[in-house]
Order: C-alpha cells, then sequence, then structure tokens
C-alpha cells in the first residue's frame, strides 16, 4: 500500500524498491559460456545437416561439382553413384545439390530420410569423440598436477596449475591467492596471482581441394572421310613430318673410318 499523509506507520514513509534485472548483454555472455565451443567438424556436420533437412536438392553446386569419379578424392558416403546417369560422385559432391552432369536429385522422401539419419549418426559419433578426448586431456593434466595440495580460486574453486613454457592452452584469465607466512615477524601475508592466457596464432586458411570440370559435351573426332591411297594418314594434323632422331657422333665417326680404309 502506498505512503499517505495520513499512514500511521513509519515504513510506510519507505519507498518500494523496484526489482533488478540483469541486463540483456550479461544474459547473453551467460548463456554463450554454458558450454566449450564447437569444433569444426561438428560445425561442418550441423551445417550438412540443416541443409540436407531444408534443400529442395533441385539447385546444382554452385562451384561445378566435382568429375574426378573419385579417383583424387574420397568415395561420397551418402550418394556414391548418381541414380540417372551413373555418375561416380567423389565427397566434394554435397548430397543437398543435384547431379552436376544431369541434374537428378538426391533428396526425395526415402533418401532424404536416410541421409538425414546417417549425418545424425556421423554428429553423435564426433561429439563422443570430442568429449572422450577432452575428459582424456582433463586426466591428464591432473596427473600431471602431482599431490600438491591446491589453493582455491576467487570462485570457490580449485585453481589448475599449468605446466610453464610455450603452447600453453589458451582460455580465460585464471587468479589466485597465495598465503605467505614471514618466519620473523609472525605475519601473514596475501597475494593475488593473475594467470594471462598466451593469444595463439590465427588458424591458417585450408587451401581448397582442386575440383576436376566436366569433359567437353562434344566430342573431337575427324569429319573429313579417309583418304583411300593413303588409309594411314593422318588426317586431323595433315602437316607433321617425321623427324628422324639424331646419329650418334662415335658411330658416324667409326663408318666413316671404315669407308676410308681402316685410317
Amino acid at each position: 500500500m502506498p505512503w499517505t499523509s495520513s499512514g500511521s506507520l513509519t515504513s510506510d514513509r519507505i519507498p518500494a524498491r523496484q526489482p533488478t534485472t540483469a541486463p540483456a548483454k550479461q544474459q547473453a555472455k551467460g548463456k554463450s559460456r554454458a558450454g566449450p565451443p564447437k569444433s569444426k567438424a561438428v560445425s561442418a556436420l550441423e551445417t550438412r545437416l540443416h541443409n540436407v533437412e531444408y534443400a529442395s536438392g533441385k539447385e546444382k553446386d554452385p562451384r561445378g561439382g566435382c568429375f574426378c569419379l573419385a579417383r583424387e578424392h574420397g568415395l561420397s558416403t551418402y550418394v556414391p553413384l548418381c541414380y540417372g546417369c551413373g555418375l561416380v560422385l567423389c565427397n566434394l559432391n554435397l548430397p543437398h545439390y543435384a547431379c552436376p552432369h544431369c541434374g537428378e536429385s538426391f533428396l526425395d522422401n526415402a533418401r532424404r530420410s536416410a541421409i538425414v539419419a546417417q549425418i545424425l549418426e556421423e554428429l553423435r559419433g564426433q561429439v563422443a569423440k570430442e568429449e572422450e578426448e577432452r575428459n582424456r586431456a582433463i586426466e591428464e593434466a591432473r596427473k600431471a598436477e602431482g599431490a600438491f595440495p591446491l589453493l582455491p580460486s576467487a570462485s570457490g574453486t580449485q585453481g589448475a596449475r599449468r605446466p610453464a613454457g610455450k603452447g600453453t592452452a589458451t582460455g580465460p584469465q585464471s587468479s589466485h591467492k597465495v598465503l605467505s607466512l614471514n618466519s620473523t615477524t609472525k605475519k601473514v601475508t596475501v597475494s593475488s596471482y593473475t594467470n594471462t592466457p598466451i593469444s595463439s596464432r590465427p588458424p591458417s586458411p585450408v587451401p581448397e581441394e582442386p575440383r576436376r570440370f566436366p569433359p567437353p559435351r562434344e566430342i573431337s573426332y575427324v569429319k573429313q572421310p579417309p583418304d583411300p591411297e593413303h588409309p594411314w594418314k593422318n588426317i586431323q594434323f595433315p602437316d607433321l613430318q617425321y623427324i628422324p632422331p639424331p646419329e650418334d657422333l662415335n658411330t658416324h665417326s667409326r663408318q666413316q673410318r671404315e669407308r676410308d680404309g681402316g685410317h
């Protein structure tokens, strides 16, 4: 009940405190720190899953696809063979694009469901693999720390000691305090330390794998009928001339001495 001049209680004169809410930016930061960042492999699988689920499948790859017939790249694990023209597809031909040769779509109802299930299985396996590697790295770090007791950090959790040297893992700053006892004055000194992570180099761009372009649609052949008098004549290149290989100088000089009587 708001205070009025006729109020009888002293507490009525205290204004009501409005509830404070955290700014939207702080809430967004708190949500973004919920888990570890996604790896490139997980992000690529999630993007591929989204494309397969929502693409029409009738568009061709804007980069032209690849016509190496799985000789230079691995065979596609989703659609290894075109259902329309029989073209062998490598892993550069993504399943949400149509066939680069005949335009056959690979995303009808049955095929789309099968590819989605396959990508989901690969995604679960990749996440489990990365989680296992992360747990193994944490366990190895704990073994490397030894049995020395660790002081609690400012947040109340035990701080992890990192081995000194180059190549330390990057991450948020961590602070810890050290208690020192002076044997002469018997005074306790509290010192605070902050570990600043070493910024790593930006990742170098991965070069794109070369693609094989489609062969020409017209076959190059000689449209002129063959000459009956010269059936073995090269009609496609009529100006070719035979040039004999050069003779060996030693053989030529030996033959010349034989003709001159052995001198």
